[in-house]
């Protein structure tokens, strides 16, 4: 990432120009289901990507250090993921992952499996009024190329 942060800093106007890097934070997400509006379950999901995301952390640091980019501003805020049932949202998290460079740990992949499994039935029989969520913790920084 490193890399990828010195070939923007050679983009990016020093004056004008600005990246913003947004990931996850390495806590791991959780996996909640609402019914009209009350929560009726929340788990921990099976770690994932922490690794990454602290490379992510330190890339950014080791930037700011060599004075390629000055932090402006930084935020953790929630990101969420609504789904109409824990099988849709399985369904959207194996689109967006499609392209990852890493191979699928099948021993993750059954822990997400039982997981869902347990939101299902969590969320009942009747999926109307039923909101399954993925709420991760995420970090937005604002860097502002130095010359």
């Amino acid at each position: 990432m490193v890399h990828a942060l010195e070939q923007s800093h050679r983009l990016l106007k020093p004056a004008a120009g600005r990246l913003v890097d947004i990931h996850p934070l390495p806590d791991p997400p959780l996996l909640a289901v609402q019914r009209g509006g009350k929560r009726v379950f929340a788990e921990a999901c099976p770690s994932q990507g922490a690794e990454a995301y602290r490379l992510a952390d330190r890339a950014i640091d080791e930037a700011v250090q060599r004075r390629l980019f000055a932090r402006e501003q930084s935020a953790i805020f929630d990101f969420l993921t609504y789904a109409p049932s824990a099988a849709a949202l399985d369904d959207h998290l194996t689109m967006i992952s499609a392209f990852d460079q890493e191979p699928a740990d099948p021993a993750a992949e059954r822990l997400w499996a039982e997981l869902f499994a347990r939101a299902d039935k969590a969320a009942g029989a009747a999926p109307s009024g039923v909101d399954v969520i993925l709420l991760e913790k995420a970090r937005m920084t604002s860097l502002r190329p130095l010359p």
